[in-house]
Parts: structure tokens; sequence; C-alpha cells
């Protein structure tokens, strides 16, 4: 008995880890480093499709004191993971990138360093300097 206790509680253990650790969007650092590089190039539009290297079908831009709650109903998706801080900073916006239901990266620009951002066509982000 002892030992169908024991394979119950290891199942609702992984059963937890996996529903806690899936469909968890990270933040992708190396994207926010390059979109940077570009944007003090100079570049005033960057076609996001050609930096992203994972599967999405839709990207938007949030700014300072958005929750993740408006990011849901905002794109119909679920979203759990990294935000960046968005909630309670107000120094820089957030693009969450999503593949049909679930956010599957973000990426944290400056709002102070380059101005303010705009997503066109899905693929677009450009700047208003």
């Amino acid at each position: 008995m002892k030992k169908i206790v024991y394979v119950v509680f290891i199942i609702a253990i992984i059963g937890l880890a996996v529903n806690l650790l899936v469909n968890r969007a990270s933040q992708d650092t190396g994207l926010a480093k390059e979109i940077d590089s570009l944007l003090e190039k100079g570049e005033t539009q960057i076609d996001l499709t050609g930096l992203t290297n994972f599967k999405w079908t839709q990207v938007s831009l949030f700014g300072p004191y958005t929750s993740d709650e408006q990011i849901e109903d905002s794109m119909n998706i679920e979203f759990k993971g990294d935000n960046g801080g968005i909630d309670y900073l107000d120094d820089r916006f957030l693009l969450v990138f999503a593949n049909e239901k679930h956010a599957v990266k973000t990426v944290v620009l400056s709002r102070m360093i380059h101005g303010t951002y705009t997503i066109k066509d899905n693929k677009i982000l450009v700047v208003d300097r």
C-alpha cells in the first residue's frame, strides 16, 4: 500500500512541475541586445521575423505598468513567465511573442534610451525618437 501512495505522490509532483514549467515565456536577452545594437546604429524600423530563431505567430508591445492579465486579454493568450518587471517599473517596454495561445518569449526594451515603440504589421518594431 505504501508503494502505491509513493507512486501517486511522485506522479502528482511531476504533473505539478510540468504544469508550472510548460508554456512559460522566457526573457530573450540576446534578442534584446540585437535590437539595442540596431537602434544604436540609427535603425527606426526593425523586422522582427529576421531576428528571431523561434516560432511565433503574433507579437505585441506593452508599456509601463501593464499587468499579466492585461497582456492575456490584449493578445488572447495565456501568459506565464518573465514579464521583465513591466507591471511595476516605468522605464521599459515589453515585447511579447506568442505562438497560438501561449507566450513563448519576452524582450525588455528601454524606454529611456531609445524613445517609444510601436508594432506594425505584426512583425516590424517601429521606434519614435
